[in-house]
């Protein structure tokens, strides 16, 4: 019985002992940016574009659209060039990545984007990052290590997403500046 006792009472140091690891130093705190009245990842920015017409910005933001998607049939949810706005759906994909630095794909995680385009300016918001699951996973939840099924795994995913949408947005701004005029003078 005092075997028994005595396995019980190691396996528990055991667990304990991996438990209390739960924050490894390895995986940075995730910097994705949270709404302040919604709570969700959210990515705002108005960018001023001078002496740009809705319909000029809206016309660059429909041709970024299809270069940066491939299924833009799929991707575009609406769009209005009266009204300036473009309404997106798409997604990221999410990886484990072992200690050797392979990757094995995880998941894929959907998001909301919209641009709206008006005199001299534009504003991108992409939020609504939710996980494919059977029904609604939103990414917030892994911001939070008091969750029972919290892992540090969780924050690498959000971190990973916060790179493809800061090079989503990268391309964005790029797209959306003033075509160059090359002129041909020979």
């Amino acid at each position: 019985m005092r075997k028994i006792l005595a396995l019980i009472a190691l396996v528990m140091l055991g667990v304990l002992a991996f438990g209390q690891n739960k924050k490894g130093p390895e995986i940075p705190y995730p910097n994705v940016p949270i709404d302040e009245e919604t709570n969700l990842v959210t990515y705002k920015e108005v960018v001023q574009q001078a002496n740009a017409t809705p319909q000029e910005l809206f016309d660059r933001a429909m041709t970024w659209v299809k270069k940066f998607y491939k299924n833009t049939a799929e991707v575009i949810k609406s769009s209005d060039r009266d009204k300036g706005v473009i309404q997106l759906r798409s997604s990221v994909r999410i990886y484990v990545v072992k200690e050797d630095g392979s990757k094995i794909f995880k998941n894929i995680v959907y998001y909301n984007m919209k641009i709206e385009c008006r005199s001299g300016r534009y504003r991108y918001t992409i939020t609504d990052f939710n996980e494919k699951a059977a029904s609604a996973a939103p990414v917030e939840v892994w911001l939070n290590t008091e969750n029972p099924k919290w892992e540090i795994g969780q924050y690498a995913y959000l971190n990973q997403i916060d790179e493809q949408i800061l090079a989503l947005i990268e391309s964005l701004e790029e797209g959306m500046n003033p075509p160059v005029i090359v002129e041909d003078e020979w």
